[in-house]
């Protein structure tokens, strides 16, 4: 009879302690891997068909959240956060841009559920408090000099201090009507558009201000009857592209009959893609010596070359800007890609330098040509009786 060879009780151990081991490991990883939220978020373009469907619907089920994160700081990583785009050494004046400022869910995150509509409000204090944790961070377009007259200005930052100006760039259509009656409501009910003669002055908290609607949408198919329209024409009373950049340029330079400072705070949903193609924009009259793509650059990374975080604006949005762009005889995209709806090509001018020297400079008054197909009456807020 063949004897068997016992088995080596030991090794048997190791091997079995050695495959538990890689096992753990593994669930380790994957655990890690599927639970710990992602460092840069896939963003969620307010454009987008998906990100526009009501599948988020609010407690009351009259509308829904689209995807939109509470204005506050734990969720900064998550959105297109409060940033300074210019400031003003002579009027101390404020531009920042930012996202929806409004509270709409009950809590942190976006998967929190969605407040019944008529809770919804106007993020004050939270937009506040974001600004003030910035209080030492500058553009990196900014000189040096400029830099720290803001740091210097930001420190014992105050909303209160300012007077308010809200520019929401939303549509009229879907859910855009509640978010927009939050920002109303906290105005008392006033608000603006581009077809009037003046601000319609209101007050917040307690301090002034005022709400201007100034609806944005971009062109996707980059065809002339769009950007024609979107980029010169005052519709339904909405600022056109061209007007809001200029209305934004003007304002920023103006100093209150209050003697107080304004802070300009123009935003979308998202803070993404119709926020950022205004921004382009607003570089780019603000800054002849800045390219198209340094501009687009500088707009993604909120303010700096690099960033957590990308927040490119969506073709639509970009076709746009480099048509305002080419309008005030900027430094734009020399081609265009009207079939995939997007611009590209190569850029007129310089590159982006590795340490950033563009310097935003306070732009000279230039009258801009209107297409005579498109000549319309235009509000002229250098010229009203209340500057706007």
């Amino acid at each position: 009879m063949t004897e068997k060879t016992p088995i080596k009780k030991p090794a048997f151990r190791w091997i079995s302690l050695v495959v538990l081991a890689v096992v753990v490991v593994a669930v380790a990883v994957f655990s890690w891997a599927v639970l710990t939220p992602s460092q840069n978020p896939v963003q969620a373009p307010e454009n987008d068909a998906a990100a526009m469907s009501c599948s988020d619907s609010s407690a009351d089920g009259s509308t829904c959240c689209k995807n939109i994160f509470n204005l506050q700081e734990e969720n900064r990583n998550q959105m297109a956060s409060p940033t300074v785009v210019d400031y003003s050494e002579a009027t101390g004046n404020l531009l920042i841009r930012g996202p929806e400022p409004v509270i709409l869910r009950s809590g942190a995150g976006n998967q929190k559920g969605c407040l019944n509509s008529n809770e919804w409000h106007f993020a004050y204090d939270e937009l506040n408090g974001m600004i003030r944790h910035e209080k030492d961070v500058a553009p990196a377009y900014f000189s040096d000099s400029k830099k720290a007259a803001l740091i210097r200005d930001l420190q014992d930052f105050n909303l209160s201090d300012y007077q308010f100006i809200d520019i929401s760039l939303l549509n009229a259509g879907d859910s855009n009507a509640a978010l927009f009656a939050a920002e109303k409501n906290a105005y008392g009910g006033s608000f603006s558009t581009c077809s009037g003669s003046a601000k319609i002055p209101s007050t917040i908290r307690s301090g002034t201000g005022n709400l201007i609607w100034s609806n944005t949408i971009g062109c996707p198919g980059n065809d002339d009857t769009c950007i024609n329209n979107r980029l010169w024409t005052d519709n339904d009373g909405f600022c056109s592209y061209a007007d809001t950049v200029n209305n934004i340029s003007a304002m920023l330079k103006q100093k209150d009959p209050s003697g107080k400072k304004t802070l300009i705070y123009y935003h979308c949903n998202h803070g993404a893609d119709r926020t950022g193609g205004i921004t382009i924009g607003y570089l780019l009259k603000a800054n002849p010596a800045m390219t198209f793509d340094d501009a687009v650059t500088y707009t993604t990374y909120l303010g700096q070359t690099t960033a957590i975080n990308r927040w490119t604006p969506e073709p639509g949005a970009q076709n746009l800007a480099n048509a305002y762009c080419k309008s005030i005889n900027g430094l734009c995209r020399v081609s265009d890609n009207t079939e995939a709806g997007t611009v590209s090509g190569t850029t007129v001018g310089t590159v982006l330098p590795t340490v950033p020297s563009t310097v935003i400079v306070t732009p000279q008054p230039t009258a801009t040509t209107i297409p005579s197909q498109t000549a319309v009456t235009r509000y002229n807020p250098a010229t009203s009786g209340n500057t706007f």
